[in-house]
Parts: C-alpha cells; sequence; structure tokens
C-alpha cells in the first residue's frame, strides 16, 4: 500500500514566494571626477533573502544633469549635487542616492605672490572648492608656471625664485583654472651695522 507524502503548506507557500523587492549595489555611491563612472548591480530578491539571477534591472535617473545612467546601470557624474537613481524589475522598483562631488572652482587667496632668489619656496595660494564653496583638499592641483626661468613650482604647489622678473603660475584641476602672479626680487642685502670698540 502507498503512503501518501505529505507536504508542509510552509514549504509549499515559500516555493511559490516570488521576489519582494530589488538589492542594489553599492549603496551610496559617490563621484568626485567630471565623467567618473560607478556600476551599479540589481538583484530581485525575496524576503529570505534568496536572489533571482534571471531578472534584469533596468536603470533611470531622475537628474541626469547630475547624474546619467544608462539602461545597464553605469552611473557617470555630471554635475554636482545629488541625483536618484531608480531600479526597475517588473513591477518592484528600488532607488538608490548617488552623490557628485566636483571642484566647483579654484580660489585665489592671494593674487600676487613676491618672493626674492635667496628666499625658502612659497606655497601658491590657491584652493579647489566645492559647490558649498568650502575647501575640497582631496582634490590634487597641477600647476605649471609661465617662466620657468624665473620661478619654478613643483607638484606639492611650492614656488622657487630663481631669477628677478615675474611669472604667472598656472593651477588646474579638470576644467577649472585660476592664475597667481609671482614677483622674484634680486637677493635681500643684510645690512651692515657699526661695531663700537
Amino acid at each position: 500500500m502507498r503512503r501518501a507524502l505529505l507536504i508542509s503548506p510552509v514549504l509549499i507557500f515559500l516555493g511559490c514566494m516570488g521576489p519582494d523587492h530589488i538589492s542594489i549595489e553599492p549603496a551610496s555611491p559617490r563621484l568626485v571626477r567630471k565623467g567618473e563612472t560607478v556600476r551599479l548591480k540589481g538583484h530581485a530578491a525575496d524576503r529570505m533573502g534568496r536572489v533571482f539571477v534571471g531578472e534584469r534591472a533596468f536603470w533611470t535617473s531622475r537628474d541626469p544633469k547630475v547624474a546619467a545612467v544608462t539602461e545597464q546601470g553605469e552611473v557617470a557624474a555630471v554635475g554636482s549635487g545629488h541625483a536618484v537613481i531608480e531600479a526597475r524589475i517588473g513591477s518592484l522598483r528600488a532607488e538608490v542616492g548617488v552623490e557628485v562631488d566636483l571642484v566647483e572652482k579654484l580660489a585665489v587667496d592671494q593674487p600676487l605672490v613676491e618672493l626674492s632668489v635667496t628666499d625658502d619656496p612659497v606655497k601658491v595660494p590657491m584652493r579647489a572648492l566645492g559647490l558649498d564653496g568650502q575647501p575640497r583638499l582631496d582634490r590634487q592641483i597641477t600647476y605649471t608656471c609661465s617662466a620657468p626661468a624665473v620661478a619654478r613650482v613643483d607638484p606639492e604647489g611650492r614656488i622657487w625664485g630663481m631669477e628677478p622678473g615675474e611669472a604667472v603660475i598656472t593651477g588646474k584641476h579638470e576644467d577649472k583654472t585660476a592664475e597667481v602672479r609671482v614677483r622674484v626680487t634680486p637677493e635681500k642685502k643684510v645690512k651692515a651695522t657699526a661695531r663700537k670698540n
């Protein structure tokens, strides 16, 4: 005599469960250079944590002027700000916020630097600022000098006076530029003091 195979109603319920949400990685992407990209991955999953690998996510950006996205999930930085990227799999929806923090301006704290050929090097008075006007100390500024024979500038932004004259130091970060004038004077003369016998 054959025995009836009993299946738990719980197992039947679990077997019929489909995906109920979309999991997105990375969870909070941040881009700091114009054109920089990050690839988002969206997976349909159920409340038990099972991933449905056959389901493909489609993507849209609510603010493409900040962050653009392809249907495959590649996000590119366009402008500073916060953008919401939406993923769709069937009737499911999910969102992830993308922060784009670009340098908006190179600020010059001192338009003219004066030093002599014997002075210690001085730092180029220039800072990279974000949309909020605050310095972005982690952003690299590259420097060039219009007259290397007069003044030398190194990658760290230190200026040496080489010979008397004037030069212009140009700082650049991506498409942002700013200039600082440099005036190099002759060696400082030490005044002699009379000695009393």
